[in-house]
């Protein structure tokens, strides 16, 4: 796992074993082949093969398709624990009343979410055109954070409009990719370079 990333390391471990022998030997070999999964990610392999997976969970490969019946089945599970992880950074309450702080903050929370989950998130981009669970997934994704940034915004600046969209795209992980990973900027200025986007469409809204 990154380290100081402790909303992921906290979720991770946070299922409590059984008391029963066996499902707590079941419940440990799952997080074992999860952890693997997500570490070999993290270092960059992008798609990982399930023998990989296995060996460096430290299991057979029959065992781990005994618990997960495809890869599909560990992305799941991976999905449900960057949720537990990350969901409540971006759905806790505002600290500001006014919509363009509001939008400010949620930059902040977007671009906070975006570096901690950055290399999950582009594993699973790269394969969502073989899964689909995947592509089902990335759309739910898409769709509440539309959701998520018309709760903010302004009618007029709603995510139909040409104005919004230019705020969802510049609000989007691939934006935050392209100036991290292209760009080869700091997080402060990819923050900082979102935040004047945003800024600029705003202003053009009213001009």
């Amino acid at each position: 796992m990154p380290k100081g990333n402790n909303a992921l390391v906290d979720a991770l471990q946070a299922e409590a074993p059984s008391s029963d022998g066996r499902r707590a030997r079941s419940q440990a070999s799952r997080s074992k082949i999860i952890k693997a999964m997500m570490d070999l990610i993290e270092s960059g392999d992008p798609d990982p093969s399930t023998a990989i997976v296995a060996k460096k969970a430290g299991v057979g490969l029959r065992s781990l398709f005994r618990h997960f019946e495809d890869k599909d089945a560990i992305y799941r599970e991976m999905d449900a624990i960057l949720i537990k992880a990350y969901r409540p950074i971006i759905e806790a309450p505002y600290q500001c009343d006014d919509w363009q702080d509001r939008l400010m903050e949620l930059i902040n929370r977007r671009c906070k979410v975006n570096e901690a989950i950055a290399p999950y998130r582009i594993s699973t981009t790269a394969m969502r055109r073989r899964s689909q669970f995947l592509k089902e997934n990335f759309q739910r994704l898409h769709d509440k954070e539309k959701a998520r940034l018309n709760s903010v915004l302004p009618s007029h600046l709603h995510t139909d409009t040409p104005h919004g969209r230019s705020i969802l795209v510049a609000m989007s992980f691939d934006t935050w990719r392209m100036l991290r990973e292209d760009e080869h900027m700091s997080v402060k200025a990819t923050i900082d370079a979102v935040k004047q986007m945003v800024r600029e469409v705003v202003a053009r809204s009213h001009s």
